[in-house]
């Protein structure tokens, strides 16, 4: 039965304009090959093609010529896609009235130029392929040949020794380092049996064997070798396997260096190990070593250590420059050297400008006093550098006749103690180890240094402080402080943790938030909260944020605030407290100043910043009547000012009473609350 035309047939018989038959063309040939433009571009320049074919027809048949050649520039290439190309172009020149003659010619011109291009393609493709071969064929050659030259190049002129040897052990040959190191003219012909002591033979033939069957990649011995005259020494050999095209051992790589040349570098590296490269002295590595041998020897007079470190040495550098800094160190060590010269001494560069002179002590050696004066003019004693005259001063801790059988390292930190002891009393200092001092600085500084465990697991609490009237009636204010009640010690009160957190840099993080703690209990009250700050409190460039993130959170109202900066803070050009201060005013929060002295400067602050409170040291005795006069006018011009006087601590009712009498307003102390407590101080 025969089929009923579809409507595809119907298509394919009806004529199609230009654009229609382009795009059918661009859809044919696009499912043959790979061509690198998107439907629309191709089906635009198979559209000038069909315009270049009607042209062809119409005139010249010959023009048809550039279609086969478009057709290959636009990758549409292969069988398929030449057939595919022919089909069409067929059925395009008929619907354009060309006879059978002139469409067979028009066809044929094209199919011959898409010949004759795909033969051009392919030929260009292959001498690509073949020029791209010859390139990387050349590379090799000149990678290898550089390769050779580079080797040949180390060979000749490397100080490392360096000889092929055969897989049987005869040198097959040798560079001149090699040959210098054997102090030999020529080693041509000689095998390692002749070259290596017998001892040491066994160990090298063993390792050699290794690298041939291929155990071990490289090897590396100590072995002794034998000169021109028979002379053994000791080198650094290291050997390798150089193998063949067919990975087959070809030939054993030997290299040796001296090893009388690495004993001298190492006994320099360990020089430098032991001492100062600025100022050549000994290090601390090498006073502890020789502090630990002293310790353990019997010395008739003991030994004696004094440690150094120079006295605002930052002015030096700050101000000249690292480099005059650094003539000033060696200076300084040339002159110690000086002063100990005649002594049984070790004088060492600790670290920075830190400084110290180990001394065995003997009969003739001078008293500690002595030592001191003499280091001090030495010293201070001026030297020029670049028209500047620069003299140093040091401040010195002493520990003399130390006992033997003690540790280094608590030897070293006890003269530390004893020098920040000498520091603490200024520049140009000096003072003698003290072991009762020592004892209790320690216990201090293993308190402080374990604080933040103790903060976090809940040792350390807030408690809060009445501050009286002296009359005992009335309430001034209360008081946040900090109390740390740890299992051992027992209770530490609030000046010595604000102390050690102060010295650790802990005291920011926990001032917050004793300040933080405290709001949110005193927003419960209507009394006002007191809160002293540290000295890096008050010039924390951070306190303005921290007070009004307190406020806002716990909803405390400023005016219900007071805070009593140090006096001498404030007095300070240089320090944030002043500006601090200011903004906290601007807020509403009350302001106090503490450690209040008396002085005609400290008052005229009180009176200039709008003080509230002025806070001052208690006495344990009544003053005369000299003294309570002078107290007394200090009351007064306080007064004056606009402040209060708060008296800390009032230890009795007759403190109390005489203060009272001298016009002070209020205070604090066991006379009004025995022991502060975590809760907000009941009213009586």
């Amino acid at each position: 039965m025969d089929r009923l035309p579809s409507q595809d047939d119907a298509r394919s018989l009806r004529p199609l304009g230009r654009d229609e038959l382009a795009r059918d063309w661009a859809v044919k040939v696009n499912g043959t090959a790979y061509v690198p433009l998107s439907a629309a571009r191709l089906t635009a320049e198979l559209r000038e093609l069909l315009d270049v074919v009607a042209e062809a027809v119409a005139q010249d048949p010959g023009a048809a010529s550039q279609v086969g050649v478009r057709l290959v520039e636009l990758h549409c290439v292969g069988a398929e896609s030449l057939r595919k190309s022919v089909e069409i172009l067929a059925r395009f020149v008929a619907q354009e009235g060309a006879d059978a003659e002139r469409a067979a010619l028009v066809i044929g011109m094209v199919s011959a130029a898409y010949t004759g291009a795909i033969q051009a393609f392919v030929l260009e493709q292959q001498e690509s392929v073949s020029q791209a071969l010859l390139r990387a064929n050349r590379a090799v050659q000149l990678d290898l040949q550089a390769s050779e030259e580079r080797f040949e190049d180390i060979f000749a002129h490397s100080s490392t020794g360096i000889a092929m040897v055969s897989l049987g052990g005869e040198l097959e040959r040798a560079n001149e380092a090699f040959c210098n190191i054997l102090r030999r003219e020529d080693v041509a012909g000689m095998t390692l049996t002749d070259l290596i002591a017998p001892a040491d033979l066994p160990l090298i033939t063993d390792a050699l064997a290794s690298l041939e069957h291929g155990r071990m990649r490289r090897v590396e011995e100590r072995p002794r070798l034998i000169d021109r005259d028979g002379e053994h020494f000791r080198v650094l050999l290291a050997a390798t396997v150089q193998k063949d095209a067919e990975d087959n051992p070809k030939h054993f790589v030997v290299m040796i260096d001296d090893d009388s040349q690495l004993t001298l570098l190492g006994g320099r590296l360990q020089y430098q190990s032991l001492h100062d490269a600025l100022t050549g002295l000994p290090n601390r590595q090498y006073l502890t070593t020789r502090l630990e041998s002293l310790l353990h020897s019997d010395i008739e007079h003991g030994v004696t250590l004094y440690h150094l470190d120079l006295d605002a040495f930052a002015v030096i550098t700050d101000g000249l420059g690292r480099e005059v800094g650094d003539k000033v160190l060696k200076l300084v060590a040339e002159r110690l050297s000086t002063v100990f010269a005649s002594e049984k001494a070790m004088v060492a560069r600790l670290e920075g400008d830190e400084f110290a002179v180990l001394i065995e002590n003997g009969p003739e050696t001078p008293d500690v006093d002595t030592t001191i004066r003499t280091i001090e003019r030495e010293l201070a004693e001026p030297v020029y550098f670049d028209g500047h005259g620069v003299a140093v001063s040091a401040s010195i801790g002493v520990l003399p006749r130390l006992h033997p059988g003690g540790s280094p390292a608590e030897v070293l930190r006890a003269s530390d103690m004893t020098l920040r002891r000498a520091k603490r009393s200024g520049p140009r200092q000096w003072g003698l180890h003290d072991a009762t001092l020592d004892k209790r600085e320690q216990e201090e500084f293993a308190l402080a240094a374990v604080m933040p465990g103790a903060w976090e697991s809940g040792e350390i609490e807030v408690v809060f402080n009445p501050v009286m009237r002296l009359d005992g009636v009335a309430r001034v204010c209360v008081e946040a402080e900090l109390n740390w009640r740890h299992r051992d010690v027992g209770l530490i009160a609030h000046e010595k943790c604000v102390s050690m957190a102060e010295h650790t840099g802990l005291m920011l993080p926990l001032g917050e938030w004793m300040l933080r703690t405290a709001a949110e209990t005193a927003c419960r009250h209507d009394e006002m909260l007191a809160v002293c700050l540290t000295e890096s409190m008050a010039n924390s460039p951070d306190l303005i944020r921290d007070v009004r993130r307190v406020l806002a959170d716990t909803g405390l109202q400023a005016e219900r605030l007071l805070l009593g900066f140090p006096v001498h803070v404030l007095a300070s050009e240089d320090s944030e407290a002043a500006d601090n201060l200011d903004l906290l005013s601007d807020m509403g929060v009350h302001i106090g100043a503490r450690d209040f002295k008396g002085s005609t400067a400290e008052i005229e602050l009180v009176r200039a910043m709008g003080v509230k409170a002025v806070r001052v040291k208690g006495r344990a005795q009544k003053p005369d009547q000299l003294v309570s006069h002078v107290l007394s006018d200090l009351v007064v011009f306080v007064h004056e000012a606009g402040g209060l006087v708060v008296i800390d601590a009032i230890e009795d009712a007759e403190q109390r009473e005489w203060w009272s009498e001298l016009g002070a307003d209020a205070g604090v102390g066991p006379v009004f609350c025995r022991e502060p407590t975590t809760a907000w101080p009941d009213v009586d």
